[in-house]
């Protein structure tokens, strides 16, 4: 009797990660759940939270699954040949055709073992498909830079037409164009705007800015923090139909109201990821200036390890964030990264025994197991009439998106006082201002002494880009400055980036954070029992291990993550 080989059960994508290490059943379950929230594929969030690296990941599925792998990164892409297979099935299948020889096209997928895929694709094209195993944000990275390029090109060259820059010459030399002539439901229209979108979107920009001038309008886009103009910039007989349209997608917004502020939101779907718009219109003297904030849902999942604090601070949030009660408060401008950073501490709270309640304004972020109310206060539904409402839903945590008057500020530290821990934000430049600005708003010091357990403050900072850093030179005054925050000058590893394709030529990609946290003791609380100005708190507090901002962002900027400028733009010298 011949002898029967036993079978070998096909390890799962889940087995796969975990048996390469890439992450353990907790951090399993986790990217399980970002993927699902997210609609994203499993390895593709493993890799996004930094849990394994792209080359490992490629080298891992290829030799399990017995597949060629291609990194997407790593080559140039024939754009005539991505085309071959149509955009939507091309999204929908997760493929990209990256080049062909004769009868045969070579296909990137996310699954090459896929018999149907592979079976469509040779149907579909009338070519034999060899296909190789390809990452699902690169497959993404290569469609959106493909067909957002070729829209762009599409437009300039429908919009360029000899009658249009005649349009355009005279409405430069005198208004006597009747801009509201055009159609909102043109093609020309809907493809302006989705050239506007995916070039936001494929440049990683947090903000968009569509501003009308007496002769032009301007886009611009807000990448690591900094306004750059965008490649494409719509003609300004355009000017009405372009707002109007953002108008019909926000669904909210009155396209025959052009003189008062209007406020909106717009969901869509860029690949596989669920990206909302958050929409601000602002009647000018040259018409209606729009501002878009881009909200990816997918960014907002983070752990608080992965926000660039130092190991001590590090250490001493979480000790403020375990307490059973009290009010931590987070400080700084607008687009500092406040929310992220409340979403990450929420994050490492948020456990099925924990009821947690939000007030936002607006919600930005939908968080699993977290109730989020949105304030209305055209209605009257404040923040302080929001934390009044909470604390008869037997909350455990609270978090206020703002604290700006002092009745909102005077129910916050009495919950925290009650039993509640408590999280909001406040508009100050440092930490240590943070005990006065709430002085100033009426709040008893003894209240402040007695709730207030942490004070965060914060800025971005853009990091260098890791495509083309090099080694900064060590000038005198840099080695001044370093000794001078008690740094050692020769441990520094200083370092700058030259400029290359990948950062747009400026040197800088993606952003880092830089912090400073006030602890609050036993000393700094008989302190403000009895004086609460800037100066001697934050005296104090240093002493007793308080890092400034500008301190913290030298140790940064001396590890290799930033420099010196970005530094000197962010915070202020000590």
């Amino acid at each position: 009797m011949a002898d029967v080989k036993p079978q070998v059960r096909k390890k799962t994508l889940e087995t796969i990660l975990t048996d390469r290490g890439f992450v353990d059943a907790e951090k399993l379950a986790q990217a399980q759940k970002m993927a699902k929230e997210g609609q994203l594929p499993l390895q593709q969030v493993i890799i996004n939270q930094g849990w394994a690296k792209k080359t490992d990941m490629l080298l891992a599925l290829s030799q399990e699954w017995g597949v060629k792998a291609i990194d997407l990164s790593e080559i140039e892409v024939d754009q005539d040949v991505v085309k071959i297979v149509p955009e939507a099935a091309a999204r929908r299948q997760h493929v990209l055709p990256f080049a062909k020889e004769e009868n045969v096209m070579y296909v990137a997928m996310t699954d090459p073992r896929d018999f149907f895929v592979v079976e469509d694709i040779r149907l579909r094209t009338g070519f034999d498909v060899q296909a190789y195993l390809a990452l699902p944000g690169d497959i993404e990275d290569v469609l959106n830079k493909v067909y957002g390029q070729a829209m762009l090109s599409k437009i300039t060259a429908s919009i360029k037409t000899d009658d249009q820059v005649q349009v355009i010459q005279e409405t430069k030399e005198e208004s006597r164009v009747d801009i509201t002539d055009i159609e909102v439901d043109t093609p020309e229209v809907e493809k302006m705007v989705n050239a506007v979108l995916l070039g936001a979107l494929e440049l990683k920009a947090s903000d968009i800015h569509i501003e009308p001038f007496e002769a032009k309008i301007i886009t611009r886009y807000r990448i690591d923090g900094v306004l750059q103009e965008a490649p494409f910039q719509p003609p300004l007989a355009y000017r009405n139909a372009l707002i109007s349209k953002l108008k019909i997608m926000t669904q909210s917004m009155d396209i025959t109201e052009r003189r008062r502020p209007q406020d909106g939101r717009i969901r869509l779907n860029a690949g596989n990821r669920p990206i909302e718009l958050r929409v601000n219109i602002l009647p000018t003297v040259f018409g209606e200036s729009c501002c878009m904030r881009i909200l990816d849902r997918s960014s907002i999942r983070v752990e608080l390890h992965q926000l660039g604090f130092l190991p001590d601070t590090l250490e001493r949030i979480m000790a403020s964030v375990g307490k059973p009660n009290g009010i931590i408060l987070v400080t700084g401008p607008t687009g500092s990264g406040k929310s992220t950073t409340l979403y990450a501490v929420l994050n490492a709270v948020n456990t099925p025994d924990t009821k947690i309640l939000t007030a936002e304004n607006p919600v930005e972020y939908n968080l699993e197991g977290v109730v989020q109310v949105n304030v209305n206060q055209e209605i009257g539904f404040d923040f302080s009439a929001a934390l009044r409402a909470f604390l008869r839903q037997d909350p455990d945590i609270i978090m206020v998106g703002e604290i700006r008057d002092k009745e909102t500020a005077t129910i916050a530290m009495e919950a925290a006082m009650t039993g509640h821990l408590v999280f909001s934000t406040l508009h100050t430049n440092d930490a240590p201002t943070a005990i006065g600005r709430l002085a100033d708003m009426g709040v008893l010091p003894f209240l402040i002494a007695s709730t207030l357990e942490g004070v965060l403050a914060q800025r971005l900072v853009r990091r260098v880009c890791k495509e083309c850093k090099e080694p900064a030179p060590m000038t005198d005054d840099v080695a001044k400055v370093l000794t001078e925050a008690g740094l050692d000058p020769g441990q520094a590893k200083l370092v700058r980036g030259k400029g290359c394709p990948v950062c747009n030529n400026t040197g800088y990609k993606g952003r880092a954070g830089i912090h400073e946290f006030l602890y609050m003791d036993d000393m700094l609380r008989s302190l403000i029992l009895k004086e609460v100005a800037t100066g001697p708190v934050k005296e104090l507090a240093i002493k007793n291990g308080m890092r400034s901002l500008y301190n913290d962002g030298l140790i940064k900027a001396a590890q290799g993550v930033t420099t010196i400028d970005e530094i000197l733009r962010a915070a202020k010298v000590d």
